[in-house]
């Protein structure tokens, strides 16, 4: 995500004028943030696979989509279902299925991240932030 986010922020840039440090045009913010965001998207995914293989390699299997694919399809449900369902279900939804992907699966330490993220959710952003948005589908 950050790879194609700072891709699309540095070649949005590209036509615009960069200047110097000293006297910035209007594309040298987004191209050198664009650039920043691209390279951390880059080291985040090394080290993410590298753990993966090595997580793979002591546990005697070869290396997995599987973590992957499922992480995917819990943001994708949680995009699908915020809406129709409110945001405490959508959490809920969403960290019990990346619960399914982690190496170490511990229900109750995932319990406890559930609660936690549903009410620093709901306390930024519907209560601090005011967005108009359901924290209950009958809400």
């Amino acid at each position: 995500m950050f790879l194609v986010i700072g891709v699309i922020f540095f070649v949005g840039a590209y036509n615009y004028s960069i200047g110097t440090a000293a006297r910035m045009g209007p594309g040298y913010f987004p191209r050198i943030l664009g650039g920043l965001l691209a390279v951390l998207g880059v080291v985040v995914a090394g080290v993410g696979l590298k753990n993966q293989a090595e997580w793979a390699k002591t546990a005697g299997i070869g290396w997995t989509w599987t973590p992957v694919v499922i992480l995917t399809v819990a943001v994708v449900l949680f995009g699908l279902a915020l809406q129709p369902l409110g945001m405490i279900a959508s959490i809920i939804l969403l960290t019990m299925i990346s619960g399914i992907a982690a190496h170490d699966k511990n229900y109750r330490d995932l319990v406890i991240i559930t609660v936690i993220m549903c009410l620093f959710c709901a306390a930024v952003f519907v209560w601090g932030l005011k967005l108009q948005m359901k924290l209950f589908p009958w809400s």
